[in-house]
């Protein structure tokens, strides 16, 4: 019985190393990528490894081209080959391929299209010549930062950011997924909507009592705005901020007896001055983060005291 056991193993031994030995070794790839590279090119560059691997392939990225054997994928920014903004050439020749953008966005797009044509069969192609380029200049989706219904003590369009009230805005594992999204779907831009988010976000030195959140969740809106917006570049994603005008917080408004919004009052120096330091200091706090404002139906038909 026991030599009986022992051929048994022997042979489930041999089996075992025959079936290591028969196993190819996995297809080496090199992504080159600059040794600063843009963050667009970097996340494009990670999307092409991390797919590479899951089709059987051995994919690193490295800046050094030299004693390099095997597949190779070059990542260029060159305004002069690429069809355009946002545009990408790709050009693959037996085991070379250069993906050449016309900006850090084309050199992404080249990535994410090399990887829409080779999906299907799961291998890269030996020989290849492509060129596109968005028609749109700005592809993006809208969010609301608002409810279909007042908060309590407030009036329309008065929602600061909370988890509370927008428990979503928080989970970064969502926002990662929806960006993600919106890249594969080529969109290059993400309007969030909110009648007032200043006050959640940035603290003015000449009216600190107009912030309309507590400190920890300022905090948190802080920490959240800076990694939606980190994220969505990495994606080539511009997140805009839109606002509306004619309101003021509610600590504001309570501070100076006046209301967070009215129709016929007259732009006075200090809703101005509110104003103008409020997008003065979102600017310097968010440089890359766009803002959009809308005056409002509210101020249709008022007069010529809201033309400033």
């Amino acid at each position: 019985m026991r030599v009986f056991c022992f051929i048994l193993a022997t042979c489930f031994f041999v089996l075992c190393v025959t079936a290591v030995k028969a196993t190819p070794p996995k297809e080496k790839v090199y992504v080159v990528v600059p040794s600063k590279a843009a963050p667009r090119v970097a996340f494009g560059a990670a999307q092409l490894v991390k797919n590479l691997k899951t089709w059987g392939y051995d994919a690193v990225t490295t800046a050094d081209t030299k004693n390099i054997k095997g597949n190779i994928i070059v990542l260029h920014v060159d305004a002069s080959k690429g069809p355009g903004k946002e545009g990408f050439l790709i050009e693959a020749a037996d085991k070379k391929i250069n993906i050449t953008g016309a900006d850090e966005s084309g050199v992404l797009y080249g990535c994410l299209e090399l990887l829409e044509q080779s999906k299907t069969a799961k291998k890269l192609p030996v020989n290849l010549k492509l060129q596109d380029q968005p028609e749109m200049v700005l592809r993006g989706a809208c969010i609301g930062v608002q409810k279909p219904y007042y908060l309590p003590g407030r009036n329309v369009y008065e929602y600061p950011y909370t988890p509370e009230v927008f428990p979503w805005f928080y989970d970064k594992q969502l926002w990662i997924q929806y960006l993600d999204s919106l890249v594969a779907n080529r969109m290059n831009s993400l309007y969030l909507w909110n009648g007032h988010p200043f006050a959640s976000l940035v603290r003015l030195k000449d009216y600190p009592y107009a912030v309309e959140v507590d400190e920890a969740t300022f905090k948190k809106n802080e920490e959240m705005y800076s990694f939606l917006t980190t994220e969505a570049d990495k994606r080539g994603i511009w997140v805009i901020q839109m606002f509306y005008n004619i309101i003021v917080s509610k600590p504001f408004a309570e501070h100076h007896n006046i209301k967070t919004q009215e129709r016929e009052r007259p732009i006075t120096p200090l809703i101005a001055d509110y104003t103008r330091k409020s997008i003065a200091a979102f600017v310097e706090k968010y440089p890359n983060v766009g803002l959009m404002v809308c005056l409002g139906e509210a101020m249709e038909g008022v007069g010529p005291v809201d033309i400033e």
